[in-house]
């Protein structure tokens, strides 16, 4: 997957964070469910939320909450 699939508030959240190496550690299908996540979510503050919890756990070397 490259960098141009992903969507703009999950990369500036990845660069903020300094988590981009964790989110590109992860296998296809990891990033294909948290993208799937992050794009179900029904109101702009649940995106922000799972957003920031993919940004924080992928700079932890760890899957985001829903896949742990």
């Amino acid at each position: 997957m490259d960098d141009a699939a992903l969507p703009a508030d999950l990369a500036q959240a990845l660069e903020e964070t300094g988590a981009q190496a964790g989110w590109d550690s992860y296998s296809d299908a990891l990033r294909a469910d948290a993208l799937a996540w992050i794009d179900a979510a029904r109101t702009t503050t649940a995106r922000s939320k799972r957003v920031d919890d993919v940004a924080r756990f992928a700079g932890k070397g760890l899957p985001p909450t829903p896949f742990q």
